[in-house]
C-alpha cells in the first residue's frame, strides 16, 4: 500500500453544506467504474422512488441523467438527494461526495485541497473551517489518483522555500485594503515580472531575496501608480481580444455536454457575438445574467468611480486560496510553469471586473455591489483550470498578450484609474 498523502488545507476557509440543491442542478455527475452496478443493487423498498435507468453516456462516459428542468434525476422535491435520504451519504457517487472540494497534486507525496467557490456556501465563506474535516478529506484523497508532484519544468528552477516565500508575499500584499484593487493587482503583476527577470538562482538565495524584497515592493507600487496615470487605453483589436479571453470563462462545464448540432451552432454564434461586443451569456448557463451585451457593458470611461475595497473580499479570497494551496499552475492549471500560472491568476482580476460589470449592467447599474462580485468570482472560479476551452494552449494566447505592458492599459480601459 502506498504511503498516505500529506494534505494541505487552507487555514481560514469555511464551508458547510446549506442543502440548497444547486450543485444537483448545475453539474453533470461523472460515474466511476463500478458505481453504476452498486447503485443498481440498492433496495429502495416498496415505494421505490428510484427513477429507473438513472444514467446515460456522453462522449463515452457515464453520467447521472437530468430531468427536463436540468436537475439530477435523484433530486427530490425538497431539494435533497433521494439516495442520501434513503441510504445515507456514503452510498453516493464519489463526484457527489467530493463536491465542492478540489484536490490537486503539489509537492511529491503531497496534495492540496480547497472548497470551490462555485458552491454558494464556500463563496460566502459560511460554515465550519474545512480544516476540521481533515479526516474526511484524507478519506476522499485516498479514493483519488494524483501525479507524482511538481516537475522541474513546472517549478522553473525554484526551490520550495523560495516559491513559498513568493506566494506568501503576494498573499500579504493582497490583504492590504489601503489601496484600490486595480492598483494592487497592477503592482503585483509588475512585481511578478521583476521576480521572473531576477531568475531562480537569485530567488533561491533567501537571505538576499528577503533583503531586497522591500525595495522591490516599493518600486513596483510606484511604477504601477505611474503607469495607471499615463495609460491611454486599449485599441479596438485589444478590446476584442480581451472579450475572446473572457468568453472562455463563461462556458459552464455542464452545458458543454449538450453536443447536438443545433446547440453547437448556437453556442458558436453566441461566442462570436460576445467577442465582438454583443451576445447573451445566459446561453452558456442559466446562472449568467439574461442580458444582451452592448458596447458599454464591460469597458467604461476612465473616470469611473473606484469600487469600495470592502466589496472585493470574495475576489481577494479567491486569490489567497489559490496562492495558499498552489492551485494556479502545474496540475491545477493546464501544466503551465509557476510564473505563467501567477500571471494567469492575476489576470483573473480584469476578468472578474468585466463579469461584475456585465452583472451590474443587467440590472441597470454602473456602481458595483457585492452581488456582482459574488457572481463574477463564482464564474471565474468555476472555469479557472477547468474550462473546456482554456485547456487548449492557443485559447490562452491572450494571457501572454495582456500580462505584459498592456495590463495597465486593460485596467485603465475597465474604468479603474
Amino acid at each position: 500500500m502506498p504511503p498516505a498523502l500529506k494534505i494541505h488545507i487552507p487555514s481560514h476557509q469555511r464551508h458547510s453544506c446549506i442543502c440548497c440543491g444547486r450543485c444537483c442542478r448545475r453539474f453533470r455527475v461523472l460515474l466511476r467504474p463500478g458505481e453504476i452496478a452498486g447503485l443498481e443493487q440498492l433496495d429502495w423498498g416498496a415505494d421505490n422512488p428510484c427513477p429507473g435507468r438513472f444514467w446515460e453516456k456522453f462522449g463515452g462516459y457515464p453520467y447521472f441523467k437530468r430531468r427536463q428542468d436540468g436537475a439530477c434525476v435523484f433530486l427530490g422535491d425538497d431539494d435533497l438527494c433521494l439516495m442520501h435520504a434513503r441510504f445515507g451519504f456514503d452510498v453516493k457517487a464519489l463526484t457527489c461526495r467530493g463536491y465542492p472540494y478540489n484536490f490537486v497534486s503539489t509537492w511529491p507525496g503531497e496534495v492540496s485541497v480547497l472548497a470551490r467557490l462555485d458552491c454558494p456556501a464556500a463563496l460566502r465563506n459560511q460554515g465550519e473551517l474545512i480544516s476540521k474535516n481533515r479526516r474526511y478529506l484524507e478519506q476522499l484523497a485516498a479514493e483519488l489518483r494524483f501525479g507524482g508532484g511538481f516537475t522541474e519544468a513546472q517549478l522553473q528552477g525554484l526551490k520550495r522555500p523560495a516559491l513559498e516565500l513568493l506566494c506568501q508575499t503576494l498573499r500579504q500584499e493582497l490583504q492590504d485594503n489601503r489601496h484600490p484593487p486595480a492598483l494592487s493587482v497592477t503592482y503585483l503583476m509588475l512585481l511578478v515580472h521583476k521576480w521572473e527577470k531576477l531568475g531562480a538562482n537569485f530567488l533561491n538565495d533567501l537571505p538576499t531575496l528577503k533583503e531586497v524584497m522591500p525595495s522591490l515592493l516599493e518600486k513596483s507600487r510606484t511604477e504601477a501608480e505611474s503607469q495607471l496615470r499615463k495609460q491611454a487605453g486599449l485599441s479596438a483589436f485589444s478590446r476584442t481580444f480581451f472579450r475572446q479571453m473572457l468568453s472562455a470563462y463563461i462556458l459552464r462545464d455542464e452545458e458543454m455536454l449538450d453536443t447536438g448540432l443545433k446547440a453547437r451552432i448556437d453556442k458558436a454564434w453566441q461566442l462570436g457575438r460576445i467577442i465582438f461586443g454583443a451576445g447573451n451569456l445566459a446561453r452558456f448557463g442559466y446562472e449568467h445574467p439574461d442580458f444582451e451585451l452592448g458596447k458599454n457593458s464591460i469597458f467604461l470611461p476612465d473616470n469611473q468611480e473606484h469600487p469600495q475595497p470592502t466589496i472585493w473580499a470574495p475576489w481577494r479570497r479567491f486569490m489567497e486560496l489559490r496562492l495558499e494551496t498552489l492551485q494556479f499552475f502545474a496540475f491545477a492549471y493546464y501544466d503551465v510553469p509557476f510564473f505563467v500560472g501567477l500571471k494567469a491568476l492575476l489576470l483573473c482580476y480584469p476578468l472578474t471586473l468585466a463579469l461584475a460589470r456585465i452583472h451590474a449592467a443587467s440590472q441597470n447599474r454602473q456602481k458595483l455591489e457585492e452581488a456582482d462580485l459574488l457572481y463574477a468570482v463564482a464564474a471565474i472560479d468555476h472555469c479557472h483550470g477547468r474550462s473546456p476551452r482554456l485547456k487548449f494552449r492557443f485559447c490562452r494566447q491572450t494571457e501572454q498578450y495582456f500580462s505584459s505592458h498592456r495590463f495597465p492599459a486593460l485596467i485603465t480601459e475597465l474604468g479603474q484609474s
